[in-house]
């Protein structure tokens, strides 16, 4: 498991209202109200729910944007990834770490995916069984209560190594 990761188990993927609650203390009850949107994703992609998966998007203005996946700019393609990912790391489970907030349509989510590649060849790779624990970052535009815009960034770098797809030295200084 990756140093920048403190320990976790399966059980931390549990958002239960508690975890929600902490996570969104100080936001304005709108903005609590978005990140639990956010997280009501999460937990939908995790469970593999595909039916309630759409009602959370407007799915004909929703846009996205992520400088390591130029080829997702809309919602039928971008809803395409957490399918292949449910089915290439099972267990495929997500779940936001911290979430901050700006006016009444806007949040920012710290995120973290764990699974195993164990199910489909990933970036020609056959499964490994290697772990992976990914975190990145998403800003999440809503209108009303569905989301119309994610920018996400990830720790690609990290996860293309833990994942056997490169290899690459890891400096212990690189100063010196």
């Amino acid at each position: 498991m990756p140093a920048s990761i403190p320990p976790f188990t399966l059980e931390d993927f549990d958002m239960t209202p508690a975890k929600r609650a902490e996570m969104t203390q100080g936001l304005t009850e709108r903005q609590a109200f978005l990140a639990n949107r956010w997280m009501d994703v999460l937990t939908v992609v995790s469970e593999a729910r595909w039916d309630d998966f759409e009602d959370l998007f407007d799915t004909e203005k929703m846009t996205y944007a992520n400088p390591n996946r130029p080829d997702m700019g809309n919602f039928a393609e971008w809803s395409s990834s957490p399918k292949a990912l449910h089915a290439t790391f099972p267990p495929c489970l997500y779940r936001t770490i911290k979430v901050w907030a700006r006016g009444d349509d806007e949040i920012c989510a710290f995120n973290h995916h764990y699974g195993k590649h164990t199910g489909a060849p990933y970036m020609g790779v056959q499964p490994t069984g290697n772990e992976l624990n990914s975190l990145w970052f998403s800003w999440i535009k809503f209108e009303g209560d569905k989301i119309v815009h994610i920018y996400s960034i990830s720790d690609v770098l990290s996860m293309l190594i833990d994942l056997e797809v490169i290899s690459a030295p890891q400096p212990v200084d690189p100063y010196k």
